[in-house]
């Protein structure tokens, strides 16, 4: 939000400086005043619905009367005067809030909410502390709407909230309101999971109790009993920054975190619910050994643990190699780097993806295009969107291209004198004004809604589109077909194009092409943006660690030939990228393997030495995401049992024993990696911050059961967060200065005198909204470094006459390992299938639900088949899973003719 004029606004004649772009309310809430809300919200706007944010407003200083106004509904004007405490406001304000109360059930002592409730707060601060009403209250039937979320519809107040977001922010389609008056209810048609995949937040965009964190109902701890510390969501590439929650050992719920550039106010369904994995019963919590005499796993304690990887990291010509991990940190990744060396460090990714990786960093340290974020990309008016089905594979990304389409409507309201946050005039305004969204992929994705074109076409037909967009821009020429002119057309009309693709296509040509669209873009309209998804929360990370060529395909290929006498593997399950009698055949040659995870997987099972590492939530940690920006996680609870962050297992055999040593070393594998050693700084200061609140409970008796010895909390010497009350509470944690890059300390949660719920986040000035943001773009500091990105030749997608091509299907809730061992997440995964349109169905002669069978010369699988229309011909969609065991490239053959599948 831009913040450059000020108007004076004078509250019970007190005048301050407020920005003129926003509403009396928000002005209001930025200057730490208690006005209290409910259908507001600083991401949905506007719409005076609850009337509870009344204020009077005075047209001059002689008027003594003046009018009542909704501060939400109301902007802010120059010498704009209102009173807060007015009597009349004040009267209005509690009978408002006592009759939208009186069928309220007053249940909070055993509501999920209480303590984090908006309602509550809202309430005290209206005045109305008891209740007259003697009538019958209205009586609900809740529904059910799936694993994430409890409904209790008789808390509602009627704030519109819930369907404002789903519908008209996130474009779902299955939630809506019914009925009218004291009547209204807001769910679906009929019971059944809420389909949108941002579902979940309704639990904290609710400013009651009826949408409640479902997984957390099963293990419910208090607010004010819960450990709290900023960290990372590491289910995606993007970084969304969260709050993750404990007690007694346990991760209870993970909240958003606010950072404008990133994820906003808002998480995926998989990153708020993907954490169960860290309270999994196949979590690693000691050290296991293999004895291959009596074929029998002892568990070793971490001398003994030591001794042998002592021993077999010193064997004589031993040739060790290591595995490093695209959602582990820079920290873990780097010890293992230095304890095996450069040229034996392998990234534990697909050959592809780290050649697509390559040409990403290069193309960034060459500042041949501009690097996005998602607020920038809400903020483009032209998106090309390809190859990529960013609702499956980084949900996030498709929400802030969902907002970027509005961006036509919304500068056609200006022009009325609409502002963005007036959310009823706008849409009133805008009807089906959009921005340009075209989408190319192989079939059509829940972005479709909101496309002006949207187009299903093979891989090589994609490309072919792709260059003669790329001759276009270059030669403006009309050699070109109509569909690319269009493409080019929208592209260059645009003030902001941005274009937008992945990695998980594992496509190096299409990267390449949309790189150089890209360019080209920057070099006509130097506001144009690029923005790239790759696979995993540090996968940027870890390839700016590894050699041309060193992934796990070109080393397990090379495993056959000359075998490692030591295989250390870091937080990487091998048997998703191959296939388990190909794989099994290769690790059966190595002498010794020694896996370092968190959980049990296949890969674990296969190793002489299981070393059990922490999860997210119990370390401190550095991760680059898929724009270049370096962010910090903090634990939320020590390491519990024998496990170990995976660097400390290894310090002991690397010489990176503190973390000078470590930084120094990072710093010195790549320039690029220079700024993060500059996140030390923010580990001393003159004061701790507590990860608990002052009110936090029963720290010294919650294990009493075990021992009744009260033991002190343990030091976190990585961070200046203590695992205590004691400290400097959240909200007084300030910004830490730095002149070199902008660093701040950790915010470990968020309240405000008086308002406990989430939503004291809006008390924040808004010029301090970011201050969570621990973060520094590695490519901002780097100097231009030149490279000319590849062009795709001819012969590279030239696909024979008589095949199918075989391409990757994703899912949001089956793409990432760790989510997939959560029960909610799980509970809503698909059975694998093979997906096709009926034309491909006729030519290979299978009808719907019957099996196919698809071969590599690594892996075979065979799935029922479903058959979809809005599949591009000469495609079949398989589960990305058993596309990368298959390989990629993979062609069916198939009885259709020349000239078939020709547009």
């Amino acid at each position: 939000m831009e913040m450059t004029n000020k108007v004076t606004l004078y509250i019970d004649n007190l005048s301050y400086q407020v920005p003129d772009n926003i509403n009396l309310l928000q002005a209001c809430l930025s200057l730490n005043m208690d006005v209290p809300y409910f259908c507001w919200h600083p991401a949905l706007g506007s719409v005076g619905a609850c009337r509870q944010c009344a204020v009077m407003q005075y047209q001059n200083e002689e008027d003594t009367r003046g009018r009542l106004v909704m501060s939400c509904m109301t902007p802010v004007t120059e010498g704009m005067r209102i009173s807060f405490n007015n009597e009349k406001a004040h009267t209005f304000r509690a009978t408002n809030i006592e009759a939208i109360m009186t069928n309220h059930p007053h249940d909070c002592p055993v509501c999920e909410e209480g303590g984090d409730c908006h309602l509550q707060d809202m309430t005290l601060l209206s005045g109305h502390i008891k209740r007259r009403y003697p009538g019958i209250k209205r009586t609900h039937n809740n529904q059910y709407l799936g694993p994430f979320l409890n409904h209790e519809m008789n808390r509602c107040i009627g704030c519109y909230r819930c369907v404002r977001f789903y519908r008209d922010y996130c474009g779902g389609k299955d939630l809506n309101v019914f009925s009218s008056k004291n009547n209204i209810y807001f769910g679906r048609t009929e019971s059944g999971n809420l389909e949108n995949e941002f579902s979940g937040n309704l639990a904290e965009v609710c400013p009651t109790g009826v949408f409640t964190d479902k997984p957390f109902s099963k293990h419910y701890i208090r607010k004010w009993d819960l450990q709290s510390s900023p960290s990372i969501c590491t289910h995606c590439s993007i970084g969304c920054n969260i709050y993750a929650t404990e007690r007694g050992g346990i991760i209870r719920k993970i909240n958003n975190r606010l950072n404008q550039d990133i994820n906003g106010h808002f998480l995926c369904n998989r990153g708020r619910f993907g954490y169960q994995h860290v309270n999994h019963e196949n979590k690693i919590s000691q050290v296991w050994s293999r004895d291959h005499q009596s074929n029998k796993t002892h568990a070793l304690d971490n001398i003994h643990a030591h001794i042998k990887l002592k021993k077999w990291l010193n064997e004589s010509n031993a040739r060790i190699i290591g595995i490093g991990s695209p959602r582990s940190s820079i920290e873990n990744n780097a010890a293992l780097h230095k304890l095996v060396g450069a040229h034996n460090f392998y990234a534990g990714i697909a050959k592809n993806e780290l050649t697509q990786l390559n040409l990403l960093t290069k193309t960034y340290e060459s500042n041949q295009i501009n690097l996005l974020s998602l607020k920038e990309i809400e903020q483009t008016d032209t998106v090309l969107l390809v190859g990529e089905d960013v609702t499956q594979t980084a949900p996030r990304i498709a929400l802030s291209i969902r907002q970027m389409t509005k961006n036509r409507g919304i500068n056609k309201a200006e022009k009325f004198g609409i502002k963005p946050w007036q959310d009823e005039a706008l849409r009133n305004i805008t009807q089906d004004t959009k921005s340009p969204l075209i989408i190319i992929n192989t079939h059509e994705s829940k972005l479709s809604d909101v496309a002006k074109q949207n187009l299903n076409l093979s891989p090589n037909k994609q490309l072919i589109l792709l260059l003669e967009i790329e001759t276009y821009l270059v030669n403006n020429t009309s050699h070109c077909s109509e569909l690319a002119i269009s493409i080019a057309s929208d592209l260059l009309n645009a003030n902001n194009p941005a274009i937008i693709t992945g990695t998980h296509s594992f496509n190096i040509e299409l990267l390449s092409a949309c790189l150089r669209i890209s360019a080209i873009l920057k070099k006509q309209k130097n506001n144009s943006g690029f923005y790239c998804a790759t696979s995993a929360v540090n996968t940027l990370g870890l390839s700016l660690l590894c050699e041309p060529e060193q992934d796990i395909t070109h080393l397990i290929e090379s495993i056959e030939s000359e075998p490692p006498t030591l295989l250390v593997i870091m937080e990487t399950d091998l048997f998703r990228y191959f296939s388990d009698k190909k794989l099994t055949t290769y690790l059966d040659k190595i002498k010794h393997i020694i896996v370092i995870d968190q959980l049990i997987t296949d890969t674990v099972k296969m190793a002489d030495l299981v070393l059990p590492a922490t999860s997210f939530s119990e370390q401190n940690a550095t991760l680059i995401n898929n724009e270049g920006r370096s962010q910090r996680a903090y634990a939320v609870m020590p390491a519990n049992d024998m496990r170990q962050t995976p660097y400390k297992w290894l310090a002991q055999h690397n010489s990176l024993d503190d973390d000078h040593k470590l930084y120094q070393y990072i710093q010195s594998i790549d320039s690029l990696l220079q700024p993060l050693s500059q996140f030390k700084s923010i580990n001393k200061g003159d004061f701790t911050s507590a990860r608990q609140p002052l009110r936090s409970s029963a720290r010294t008796a919650f294990f009493a059961n075990v021992d009744v010895k009260e033991y002190a909390p343990i030091c976190d010497d990585k961070s200046n967060l203590t695992y205590s009350m004691e400290g400097v509470s959240a909200f007084r944690q300030k910004t830490l200065d730095n002149t070199q890059y902008k660093i701040t300390t950790p915010v470990t949660g968020v309240w405000s005198p008086k308002w406990n719920s989430s939503q004291a986040i809006n008390k924040t000035s808004l010029e301090d909204k970011n201050e969570s943001d621990l973060a520094v773009k590695i490519f901002n500091t780097a100097s231009a470094v030149p490279f000319e990105i590849p062009t795709a030749q001819q012969k590279t997608y030239n696909q024979p006459l008589n095949t199918i091509s075989v391409c990757p299907h994703h899912h949001i809730y089956t793409n990432d390992d760790l989510a997939t061992f959560s029960s909610s997440i799980g509970e809503l995964a698909p059975k694998p299938l093979i997906h096709m349109n009926q034309k491909q169905a006729n030519y290979l002669s299978i009808k719907s639900g019957e099996k196919l069978t698809i071969t590599s010369n690594e892996y075979q699988i065979s799935l029922p088949c479903e058959i979809h229309n809005t599949i591009a011909d000469g495609v079949i969609l398989v589960p990305f899973i058993e596309y990368i065991r298959l390989g990629t490239n993979i062609q069916v053959p198939s009885n259709y003719t020349d000239g078939e599948y020709d547009d």
